[in-house]
C-alpha cells in the first residue's frame, strides 16, 4: 500500500475511532522541547499501584521513590521512575535526569530480565529523547515482541521511523496505534504525518481530534500549541496567535505557547514583547533550540550585544546536553552554517544523515554542503529532503538559494516564491534573505 493510500485510509479511521471510542480515557502526556521533528509526548507515566497522579511529576517520582524503598525489587516501579525522570527531563529542560532514568531502568532489568518490556519502551523514550533513533527503533522493537499491544511503544516506533526517515513503515505503525488507543498521543503523531505528507487539512483534522479528546488542561494546552504550530508554519499568523492565546489561558506554565507568542509578536512588530517573551522561554527552558531561535531573532534586530551573550549560553548548553548523551548534530549543523562556521556545520551534517535520513536531517545536509560551495551535491539532497510534499518554508529557502547559486535563476525564483508564500515570517534572519534575493532575481535576467 503507498503512503498516500495508507494516510487517507487513516483519516477514515480516526473517524470511526472517535464515533466508536469518545469516551475512552486519555492518559497521553505531552513533551516541552520545541518541535525539531516528530511531535513531542511519549506517552503515559504510569505505575501498577497507581501511586500518584502522572500529571503531577515531582509527586509522581516522590511516590515511587518511597514505594522502592518499601519493595526494591519491584521491577514495575523502576520502570515507571524511570519513564517519570525522562518526562522531567523534558518538562524542565534539565538533561541531567537522564541519566537517572538510565540506572533506574537499568536496575529493572536487573530486577525483571526477561520479558521486561515497560522498562525496554522506557529505554526506547530514553534514547529517542537523546536523538539516537535508531537505538530508540531497535528498543522498541525488543519490547513490541513481548507486547504488541502497547500504544506507548507504537509511540515510540513512529517516532524513530519517522525520524529515520522511514515515513512508510511510520504510516502503518501510527495506524495500529490509533486503532489501538485513539488519544492525545496517536492522533498528535497522525497529525505529524499527514503535516510532513503537505496535507494540512489532514494534520488540523487530526489535531483537533486530540484537542476534542483531550481532558485535562495540559492536554489540551499542548494540542492547542500544535495547532498553532500548524497555523504558524502556514503563515496564518493570526490564527496562530489565537490558539497560543487560548492555550496559555488553560496552561500559563507551558513554555511553548509562550514561545509560540513571541513569534507571532516579532512577526508582527511588537518587538518589545515578543523580545521580553523570549527572554522568558530561555529563562525558563534554555533549550538550544529555543535559545538558537532566540540569538536570530536579536540578531535580525541589531541587539548584537545580547545576540553574543546568548550564543555563550548557545556554547554552555550545547556542552550540558552533549555530557547528558544528547546528539544535536541537526542543530548545531544549521546553527554553525548561519554563523561563520561552514566547515563545523558539515562534519555535524555529515554525522547527523549517516544516523538518519529525515528529510530535515537531509535539508540540513544540503544547506551544509552549499555553505561549503558544494552546490551541485546540494541541490541533489535539497530535491530529494522535497519528496514528501512537505509545506515548509525553511526547506523551500534553502533549495531557492541552492538554486540560485547553482545559476538556476528560474527555478530559484519559484522556490524563494514558496517560502515567503508558505510563511513570510519563517525565520526573522531568512524571510528578509528570500525577499531580498528573490528581488535580485527578478531584477536579472532568467536563466
Amino acid at each position: 500500500m503507498d503512503f498516500t493510500r495508507s494516510l487517507k485510509l487513516g483519516l477514515l479511521a480516526i473517524g470511526l475511532a472517535v464515533a466508536l471510542f469518545l469516551t475512552a480515557a486519555v492518559v497521553g502526556t505531552r513533551g516541552t522541547a520545541p518541535r525539531t521533528g516528530p511531535p513531542a509526548g511519549a506517552g503515559p507515566i504510569s505505575s501498577p499501584a497507581e501511586v500518584a497522579n502522572p500529571g503531577d511529576l515531582s509527586a509522581t517520582i516522590a511516590a515511587l521513590q518511597a514505594r522502592l524503598r518499601r519493595l526494591p525489587s519491584d521491577s514495575d516501579s523502576w520502570a515507571a521512575l524511570g519513564s517519570a525522570y525522562i518526562q522531567q527531563a523534558r518538562v524542565t529542560g534539565d538533561p541531567s535526569f537522564y541519566a537517572k532514568a538510565t540506572g533506574v531502568l537499568r536496575r529493572s532489568l536487573r530486577e525483571e530480565p526477561e520479558g521486561n518490556f515497560a522498562a525496554l519502551t522506557g529505554e526506547a523514550a530514553l534514547a529517542a529523547a537523546r536523538h539516537d533513533f535508531g537505538g530508540a527503533y531497535r528498543l522498541a522493537r525488543q519490547s513490541q515482541r513481548i507486547n504488541p499491544y502497547s500504544s506507548v511503544n507504537l509511540g515510540m516506533l513512529v517516532d524513530s521511523l519517522v525520524e529515520l526517515g522511514r515515513y512508510g513503515e511510520a504510516t502503518r505503525v501510527v495506524q495500529r496505534m490509533v486503532n489501538l488507543k485513539p488519544a492525545v498521543p496517536s492522533f498528535t503523531r497522525v497529525s505529524y504525518i499527514f503535516e510532513l505528507k503537505g496535507d494540512l487539512h489532514g494534520a488540523r483534522y487530526a489535531m483537533r481530534r486530540a484537542l476534542q479528546v483531550a481532558f485535562s488542561p495540559d492536554d489540551k494546552a499542548f494540542a492547542l500549541f500544535e495547532l498553532g504550530e500548524l497555523a504558524w508554519n502556514a503563515g496564518q499568523i493570526d490564527s496562530a496567535e489565537r490558539l497560543y492565546t487560548h492555550g496559555i489561558s488553560l496552561d500559563p506554565s507551558y513554555v511553548p505557547l509562550l514561545y509560540g507568542r513571541a513569534k507571532v509578536e516579532a512577526a508582527q512588530g511588537r518587538t518589545t514583547q515578543g523580545l521580553r517573551d523570549f527572554q522568558t522561554v530561555v529563562d525558563r527552558y534554555p533549550s538550544p533550540s529555543y535559545v538558537i531561535e532566540y540569538v536570530d531573532l536579536l540578531t535580525s534586530l541589531g541587539r548584537t550585544k545580547r545576540a553574543q551573550q546568548q550564543e555563550q549560553l548557545v556554547t554552555a548548553q550545547e556542552q550540558i546536553f552533549r555530557a547528558a548523551g544528547v546528539n544535536l548534530d541537526l542543530e548545531l549543523s544549521l546553527y554553525d552554517a548561519t554563523h561563520g562556521k561552514p566547515h563545523e556545520s558539515l562534519a555535524s551534517a555529515r554525522r547527523a544523515f549517516a544516523a538518519r535520513q529525515s528529510i530535515f536531517v537531509e535539508d540540513a545536509y544540503a544547506w551544509a554542503l552549499h555553505v561549503n560551495g558544494r552546490d551541485r551535491e546540494a541541490l541533489a539532497h535539497a530535491r530529494h529532503a522535497a519528496r514528501l510534499g512537505t509545506r515548509s518554508a525553511l526547506l523551500a529557502f534553502h533549495r531557492g538559494m541552492i538554486e540560485k547559486s547553482s545559476g538556476r535563476d528560474r527555478a530559484a525564483t519559484r522556490s524563494l516564491q514558496r517560502a515567503l508564500d508558505i510563511n513570510a515570517h519563517f525565520s526573522p534572519l531568512f524571510a528578509p534573505e528570500a525577499a531580498k534575493a528573490l528581488a535580485q532575481l527578478r531584477g536579472g535576467s532568467d536563466r
